[in-house]
C-alpha cells in the first residue's frame, strides 16, 4: 500500500479539525486562527475545510466560513523548503527586478558551482563558499537591496502561478502549533534583511540548488536545473516574533 507522504497527512488532519466545525467548538488555538482570518465570525458559524490540491498553489488547506475562503500553508518539522521553481524563470526575475548581469552571473556561477578558472570542476556548496566568499559578499549585497514585497510575494505567498495568496502560515500539528498571518510574515522577513552568512540569501530565505549531483546520479541531475528557497530558522523566527523580539538574524 502506498504510503502517505508525513506532510500530507498532517494537513489531513488540520482539515479534520476544521472541517464541519462550529466556530465555538474550536480549541482555543484553532479559534484564534479563525478570529485572525474572518472578521467577526458567529460561534455558531459552521467552518468547511478541504486540502488544496493544487500543486501551484502555496496553500495546502482551505477553510470557508459563509462565502468567504482563506487559504493556509502548513509547514512542520526542519530545514523548511518554502519554495522551487527553474534556474531559467528565477533568472528572468531577476531581470524583471533590475539585477545586473553581473549579479545574475555570479549567481549562476554559484549555482552549479563552477570553478571560475576550471569550467569542468564543479564545487560542492561548502567548497564554493571557501573559495568565492567575496563574490557571495557581493552577490547578498545586491540581492539585500531587492523589493521584498516582490521576494515574499513570490517565493512565500503566491509564487508563480497561483491567483490567490496564502493567508498564513501554521507551524506544527494540531494539538501544538504556531501561527502567523500574511503580514507577521513579511515584517520577520524585512526584519532579518541585513542578516549576514557565507551562504547566497535572502534575509532568512537562503537561495540554493534543489541539488548540485555531485554523484552524477542520473535520477537526480534534473534537480541541478531548479532554484530552492529555504527557510531554516522558520519555527525560530516565528517563536521569535512572537515572544516580541524582532529578529534571531540581526
Amino acid at each position: 500500500m502506498r504510503k502517505i507522504p508525513d506532510g500530507n497527512q498532517n494537513e489531513f488532519y488540520f482539515v479534520l479539525e476544521f472541517n464541519n466545525k462550529k466556530v465555538n467548538e474550536l480549541n482555543p488555538m484553532l479559534y484564534q486562527v479563525i478570529d485572525s482570518l474572518f472578521p467577526n465570525p458567529k460561534d455558531s458559524a459552521i467552518i468547511k475545510s478541504w486540502r488544496n490540491h493544487n500543486p501551484r498553489e502555496k496553500g495546502d488547506i482551505m477553510i470557508k466560513i459563509g462565502k468567504d475562503i482563506k487559504t493556509i500553508s502548513i509547514k512542520k518539522g526542519s530545514r523548511n523548503s518554502v519554495h522551487l521553481e527553474s534556474i531559467n524563470t528565477f533568472i528572468s526575475f531577476l531581470k524583471k527586478l533590475g539585477v545586473q548581469k553581473e549579479i545574475i552571473d555570479s549567481y549562476t556561477r554559484f549555482h552549479y558551482g563552477v570553478d571560475s578558472c576550471r569550467s569542468n570542476v564543479i564545487f560542492s556548496a561548502k567548497e564554493y563558499k571557501e573559495k568565492y566568499k567575496e563574490d557571495i559578499i557581493l552577490l547578498n549585497q545586491s540581492l539585500s537591496k531587492l523589493n521584498i514585497d516582490e521576494i515574499v510575494n513570490r517565493f512565500i505567498l503566491c509564487g508563480l502561478k497561483s491567483h490567490q495568496s496564502i493567508d498564513g502560515i501554521i507551524y506544527g500539528v494540531p494539538n501544538d502549533f504556531l501561527w502567523i498571518t500574511r503580514n507577521d510574515i513579511l515584517k520577520i522577513i524585512k526584519n532579518s534583511i541585513y542578516f549576514q552568512s557565507s551562504g547566497v540569501h535572502i534575509g532568512c530565505l537562503f537561495i540554493q540548488p534543489q541539488s548540485r549531483c555531485l554523484n552524477e546520479n542520473e535520477q537526480y541531475k534534473k534537480c541541478r536545473e531548479y532554484v530552492q528557497i529555504k527557510w531554516y530558522t522558520l519555527f525560530d523566527d516565528i517563536l521569535l516574533y512572537k515572544a516580541g523580539i524582532s529578529s534571531l538574524h540581526n
